[in-house]
């Protein structure tokens, strides 16, 4: 018979039982906002104060939004002093006690992680009951620097600058810390947002975090993310003076709201309402000491987020949220920030910079009013250029042009084609531009591009007509679509290749090539396409220095007065500017404006000449193709007749603008079209909402 158990014995086995089966209770739910006020604690080295926490009315969205499943991706790009490194921390320990799911943050570099964790989590570990709790003890329990093991989830620290540290870990909640900090390519295997989500991958809810200070333009990765959100919000206050609500704006000298002074007198600062005009101070927007209360509002689409913590429509109907958002919040809203501190280091910075020094604007735009930073790099300048443009009708072969092949950008809604005819030494004429409207998800929105680049142009020459001898189409968008176009295609249309951009700096025009499976409508095709690779820096690259040839001949970029200045714009749209990734000084191509299909367009109509090789014709072959294609004239050459081949009656012409660019049809003999052309609005606003 065995001997009865001691009180001792009991207790310790209810304990194993009790704590066993905790994992199967089932916690009231509660947003991240309500948990952290109930649980969470302010300590560790960067607290300036000790104790319970609460956070002030702006942090409340971002808690929640940080906790709502519903919400898939969250880039919150904020200035400092706004809260957001104990944000994230509270959403670390909520995950730990309350969600109980696996996590990883990543910061920019090991030493970062290990300042983090030592200032930040070791603190929260053993001051936050409710996480202290959910640590796992005893023998065997690996518990380092960079994994943190609890009862039924995980927490991976790590560093985010090797390739390594974004493998071979799965997790339902992805963190990115300072994401601006971090390199833009981890060696060579992807941008760190992408391989951070990536281990998402299965994941029931699926949760990634990015948040930083933003840094330069372009090349700012939390910025990119808030501007491609489904929301992009910022914090409404509700005015004390008119009652309408608005956000708190840095303004600026050219608007009449927004933060105002004083010049040389910072404690003068004020900041007017937009609606009525009417000032209030920092001590009105922090009665008491505490900020007003507000809602988070999408400048987009009016999508509203308020203290009620429902998600309401413009039209005040609720609604359901977003599965993207982006923040937006500056160091005004803080209480940790004087408004007077404020103007004072914008003065002193606008000082700096009248003498030359950028560096403290920089820092001001950057860390104060949480903005990025427009650095000015090299690009063509496009007034320059269209200053210079010459006398020729679009939709006509220049004399000279001696080759023409297209390049084709791939738009949800469109098909973007530029036509450029080739001479020695890469010497160029923009021949056409043209814009089909469609789906490209619909085969049969395909068949006027088909019938667009299967046409011949008139020459202006003798006014005989020349075909594309090449044409390269993007797959980025699209993808399959544009694979199964190619594949029927080919055999109709003389050198046409699907291709993809590449921005590795070290990648070639004409890149590699590689056999793809054509997966369209549940038709599968192994090895059915090529992919072409194009090396769109070098690209950009090369063209920049033909614009900056002055005179007609070898590299000169012919353009004709007939365009309008959009397409200029376009085709300058990108800068080069000096950066450095992997610790080293590399120069990277970023939009100065949010339309460059021209640039593209350009891009992969020189792929398709680098196919042929024109790079690399003797002077022996040029004078050959002229001979077919324009021979000179002399006095028993025939008088300039309508093209030779005529221009089949059901394919538009390449036009640029209706009232400003002559059809074939205008030319002596030429036959009329059958029907207007595609497209003969080729600037027009373009939505992709």
């Amino acid at each position: 018979m065995n001997a009865p158990l001691t009180k001792e014995a009991m207790a310790a086995i209810k304990a194993a039982v009790s704590l066993g089966l905790s994992s199967l209770r089932a916690e009231v739910p509660q947003s991240l906002s309500e948990w952290a006020a109930e649980h969470f604690i302010l300590a560790g080295e960067s607290s300036h104060q000790k104790g319970g926490w609460v956070g002030w009315p702006f942090q409340q969205g971002i808690l929640d939004f940080m906790s709502d499943d519903r919400i898939e991706e969250l880039a919150v790009k904020k200035s400092k002093r706004v809260g957001y490194t104990k944000m994230i921390t509270a959403f670390v320990a909520y995950n730990i006690a309350h969600r109980r799911r696996k996590q990883a943050l990543w910061q920019p570099t090991d030493d970062d992680r290990d300042s983090y964790v030592k200032s930040e989590i070791e603190p929260v570990l053993d001051g936050v009951a409710a996480v202290r709790a959910a640590r796992r003890q005893g023998r065997g329990v690996e518990d380092t620097i960079k994994y943190k093991p609890f009862r039924d989830s995980v927490l991976h620290l790590l560093g985010g600058k090797a390739a390594r540290a974004y493998r071979r870990i799965t997790v339902a909640v992805a963190i990115l810390d300072e994401w601006s900090a971090f390199d833009q390519s981890i060696e060579k295997s992807g941008d760190p947002g992408s391989l951070a989500k990536g281990r998402l991958e299965g994941a029931p809810y699926p949760k990634f975090v990015g948040g930083s200070t933003p840094r330069v333009k372009g090349l700012c990765p939390v910025d990119r993310a808030c501007e491609e959100s489904g929301a992009y919000v910022q914090y409404h206050i509700e005015c004390p003076r008119c009652g309408l609500e608005h956000p708190l704006s840095w303004g600026g000298k050219d608007v009449p709201w927004g933060f105002k002074w004083n010049k040389g007198q910072p404690d003068t600062v004020r900041h007017v309402c937009p609606h009525c005009r009417e000032s209030i101070t920092q001590a009105d927007y922090l009665p008491g000491g505490w900020p007003l209360t507000g809602a988070w509002v999408c400048r987009k689409t009016g999508t509203r987020y308020g203290a009620d913590r429902i998600w309401r429509n413009a039209l005040g109907q609720p609604c359901r949220a977003p599965r993207t958002v982006g923040v937006q919040v500056w160091a005004a809203y803080s209480p940790q920030r004087t408004w007077v501190s404020i103007v004072d280091e914008f003065e002193k910075a606008h000082r700096a910079m009248q003498v030359g020094d950028v560096g403290p604007m920089t820092s001001f735009t950057n860390e104060t009013l949480g903005e990025v930073w427009e650095l000015k790099g090299d690009s063509g300048d496009e007034h320059a250029l269209q200053a210079r443009a010459d006398e020729y009708p679009l939709g006509i072969v220049p004399a000279g042009a001696l080759v023409l092949t297209a390049g084709v950008d791939v738009q949800r809604d469109r098909w973007e084609i530029s036509i450029w005819g080739w001479a020695r030494g890469l010497e160029s004429w923009l021949v056409a531009h043209h814009v089909i409207h469609g789906n490209p998800a619909n085969e049969g929105d395909w068949e006027p591009v088909g019938q667009y680049l299967q046409q011949r142009f008139p020459q202006a020459w003798h006014g005989g007509s020349m075909g594309l001898s090449a044409v390269s189409i993007d797959s980025s968008d699209q993808t399959q679509a544009v694979y199964n176009w190619v594949r029927n295609m080919q055999a109709q249309i003389t050198g046409l290749r699907a291709i993809k951009g590449d921005n590795n700096d070290s990648r070639p025009i004409v890149g590699p090539s590689s056999l793809q499976e054509v997966n369209h409508r549940g038709r599968k095709i192994a090895r059915g396409i090529k992919l072409w690779l194009v090396g769109v820096d070098n690209a950009k690259d090369l063209l920049l220095g033909q614009l900056a040839i002055a005179e007609p001949g070898p590299g000169y970029v012919h353009t004709s007065k007939a365009l309008p200045r959009e397409w200029y714009e376009q085709l300058t749209a990108e800068q080069r500017i000096l950066t450095k990734v992997n610790g080293k000084d590399t120069y990277r191509w970023v939009k100065r404006r949010p339309r460059n299909e021209v640039l593209d367009c350009r891009n992969y109509a020189l792929h398709a000449a680098m196919c042929l090789g024109l790079h690399k014709w003797t002077d022996m072959r040029w004078q050959q193709q002229e001979q077919a294609v324009q021979p000179p004239q002399d006095l028993f050459s025939p008088a300039p007749a309508a093209p030779s081949v005529p221009v089949p009656a059901a394919q538009a012409m390449p036009v640029a603008d209706s009232t400003t660019t002559p059809d074939a049809s205008a030319l002596p003999g030429a036959p009329k079209p059958a029907h207007k052309p595609v497209d003969d609005a080729l600037f027009a606003p373009i939505s992709l909402q």
